[in-house]
């Protein structure tokens, strides 16, 4: 009889346990950010006024009357628990809202309404080392790797009871999203700056570039314009010619771009690829982007399609010249040449190309086939 009598008691409670519970909202502002780089230096417990702010979180008391509150912050790397502390308010806590932020809760020194809870200590780099060796190496070098770093909190009334069940009660999260976005590498079309252009024909044209794949990240393409008599240089690629193509603001340009453009016949193009990058201390979600990651600079000639067949007739009337048997019997096999003529890794072409060909009439050559 005793025992029907305390389930029907501890039925009768688990309303106002629910309540109880219930009685605090919870969030933090924003809940997430995603970034590029994060600085293990940023979440200096012993200086937490050099944190940046990152967000912010909000507790309201929907009890009817003030009471002092329990506050337990965990912090986790990819899901595994790194560290935790349960912090208590010193005082009742008022009707509306208590406002903290990451400053408040990655600190080894109390703060200014909340203590630490009796056996509690604060978050430190020395906890996140014991909890992961896999992130120790990473951590010492002074920067997270590509992952995802939470802190979690939970919020309670006040009580001397250990915390067990802090999952059940009021909870909020902060996700810190880390994708680094590594090099942009141009493929086609054209040659590094400072090589002699490709000549490009035909339309539409393909840009083509390599990049790392955050999720967040766009990518805009720059190209530029220069007229037949003033080629691009290294030191005058950003200063002379015309911008002619930019991406739009808001879109994310992918490899693979091949609109119409009006390209001009025997004119120069430079075109890279750039990216906004985002640390703690301009996230994403802040939409201030500073820093930028930006590719080489890939220089090409476009040429209309008569006249790159006339420059490449006319190269190979010039191999011909050679009368060398294996490149005559290639040419009967209907295989053309590209119009390029390649020196210890310099690349030549046009009327450079021809001279160099030219240089080797009269000449005892040998002409071999690689795949």
């Amino acid at each position: 009889m005793k025992r029907l009598i305390y389930i029907i008691v501890i039925i009768a409670l688990l309303p106002v346990f629910a309540n109880a519970q219930a009685n605090f909202e919870v969030n933090f502002v924003p809940s997430s950010i995603r970034i590029n780089s994060l600085s293990t230096a940023s979440f200096d417990p012993t200086q937490p006024d050099l944190q940046p702010i990152l967000t912010t979180l909000m507790i309201k008391n929907l009890n009817t009357t003030p009471c002092r509150i329990d506050l337990k912050v965990a912090l986790y790397w990819n899901n595994l628990l790194l560290a935790n502390t349960i912090f208590c308010s010193r005082e009742d806590f008022t009707l509306g809202y208590c406002t903290l932020n990451n400053r408040d809760l990655i600190t080894d020194e109390p703060m200014l309404n909340f203590e630490f809870k009796s056996g509690s200590t604060s978050i430190s780099v020395e906890d996140i080392l014991d909890a992961s060796s896999t992130l120790k190496s990473a951590v010492m070098a002074g920067y997270f790797p590509d992952g995802e770093l939470k802190f979690k909190v939970w919020v309670r009334e006040f009580s001397e009871t250990p915390w067990e069940g802090a999952d059940n009660s009021p909870s909020a999260e902060f996700k810190i999203i880390i994708r680094n976005a590594g090099n942009i590498t141009l493929l086609a079309p054209g040659r590094p700056i400072g090589q002699n252009p490709d000549k490009v024909s035909g339309l539409p044209i393909s840009f083509l570039w390599n990049s790392q794949i955050t999720g967040f990240n766009d990518y805009k393409l720059i190209i530029r314009e220069y007229a037949p008599n003033n080629p691009p240089t290294i030191n005058n690629v950003e200063r002379t010619g015309s911008l002619f193509y930019e991406t739009p603001t808001g879109k994310n340009e992918c490899s693979g771009f091949s609109d119409f453009l009006p390209f001009t016949d025997s004119n120069y193009y430079a075109w890279k690829v750039t990216t906004a990058l985002a640390n703690e201390f301009n996230p994403i979600t802040r939409g201030n982007k500073n820093n930028s990651l930006s590719s080489n600079w890939y220089i090409f000639q476009y040429v209309d399609e008569q006249e790159a067949a006339h420059s490449i007739s006319e190269f190979q009337a010039h191999l011909d010249l050679l009368q060398n048997p294996t490149l005559i019997n290639i040419h009967t096999q209907g295989y053309l040449p590209v119009g390029v003529v390649v020196i210890e890794g310099k690349t030549y072409s046009g009327q450079e190309a021809i001279n160099l060909i030219d240089a080797l009439l009269g000449q005892d050559i040998s002409v071999e086939l690689k795949k």
